[in-house]
């Protein structure tokens, strides 16, 4: 199985090659859909999938939360008026991640290949931020390498820096400093509001965590309100000084509301993934393929049923998290981030960041799996 590993860390190190992409009997697809394929492929020729009832059987609600959001969005998809866009979103941002989670699940069995496979990811993140110094900066002067927006840099290498972080913390390496202070540095050029609150966001979670397991409440009442006098600042640094932001926080709110609206006429079924930009003019004028906000993306594209799996997902993930342990609070920490930037902008929506969640999830599942055998 050390092969399927192999094949399973590349993949995450060369997350970002999404970007190649190209047609298989006119199906489009790419590069990293097919490396997902070919692993899988080898998973079931290999039995990798031997074990998997035993993990379903111990993680039922996180199964039956799977369960809701694939229905969710495979209602959303068969009844959406571009199927062609909505079928490649559900192949791609879905079924795709769902077959690398469930390779993840069932190969990573200890302590070492767990902390392998967060270290691959580690260096895919330092390898992208690397690549992008040398690459674009938008009109603005932000910086956004690889990508095509500034804010999805950040996405990618937000993740990373808060893992690196919690690990320093814990182990005190000096290459997690040098990552944590690169990190750091691409993240400030990219100057994504939205990533800066929610990288605080999730700090301020690690340390409320940690603060309130010794007992100091206080501490606890003190990070909170110092997040929200800092998220202030931020607004006012957006609004007010940075070119254009003034004008992005009234787009976001129109933004906002005609999603509400949307959800509102078709709260059912939703609308089908990747439409949403049927609503607003072309770009350059207007172009917005996302929401801006990833509980309004769930709840317009996958429909009440995907967005109730969704927070069921949540619910188990976090109700396993607080039960304790070092990878616990780096995992919490990690989805607290793409839950708080996800209140402005759409995580998840997105090739990298679909595997990225479900890889924060599966290292979740595989966490659990240990300390329980650890506990018995």
């Amino acid at each position: 199985m050390n092969f399927l590993l192999y094949i399973l860390c590349f993949i995450i190190l060369f997350f970002p090659l999404y970007l190649i992409r190209f047609d298989v009997f006119n199906i489009p697809t790419n590069f990293l859909e097919i490396s997902v394929l070919v692993l899988f492929v080898l998973w079931l020729l290999s039995k990798g999938w031997a074990g998997l009832k035993k993990i379903f059987l111990e993680n039922k609600l996180l199964f039956l939360g799977i369960l809701f959001l694939f229905i969710g969005v495979s209602i959303s998809t068969v009844f959406s008026w571009n199927f062609r866009v909505s079928a490649g979103i559900w192949k791609g941002w879905f079924i795709l991640p769902f077959l690398f989670f469930l390779v993840l699940i069932s190969i990573v069995d200890d302590k070492k290949k767990l902390f392998k496979v967060i270290i691959f990811f580690l260096f895919s993140a330092f390898f992208v931020g690397l690549v992008s110094l040398f690459g674009d900066w938008n009109h603005q002067g932000r910086l956004q390498g690889i990508f095509n927006s500034p804010n999805f840099l950040a996405m990618y290498i937000a993740p990373a820096f808060i893992f690196s972080l919690i690990l320093f913390y814990f182990k005190k390496r000096a290459y997690l400093l040098f990552l944590v202070i690169f990190y750091l540095f691409v993240l400030l050029l990219t100057f994504s509001i939205g990533a800066w609150i929610g990288v605080l966001g999730s700090l301020v979670f690690s340390l409320c965590y940690l603060y309130f397991l010794k007992g100091r409440k206080k501490e606890v009442i003190f990070f909170c309100l110092l997040f929200f006098i800092i998220c202030l600042g931020l607004f006012f640094f957006k609004s007010n000084i940075l070119p254009e932001g003034s004008s992005s926080i009234d787009a976001r709110l129109l933004i906002w509301g005609k999603a509400v609206d949307v959800f509102l006429e078709y709260p059912f079924i939703g609308i089908g993934p990747g439409t949403f930009e049927s609503y607003f003019p072309p770009y350059p004028k207007w172009g917005v393929p996302q929401p801006h906000n990833l509980y309004l993306a769930f709840l317009i594209q996958a429909g009440t049923v995907g967005f109730v799996g969704f927070l069921i997902l949540l619910w188990w993930f976090y109700r396993e998290g607080f039960k304790g342990g070092k990878i616990s609070l780096l995992l919490m920490s990690g989805m607290a981030y793409i839950l708080i930037h996800g209140l402005f902008d759409t995580l998840y929506w997105k090739n990298d960041l679909s595997f990225i969640f479900w890889l924060i999830l599966g290292l979740m599942v595989i966490n659990k799996s240990l300390l329980d055998k650890k506990a018995f």
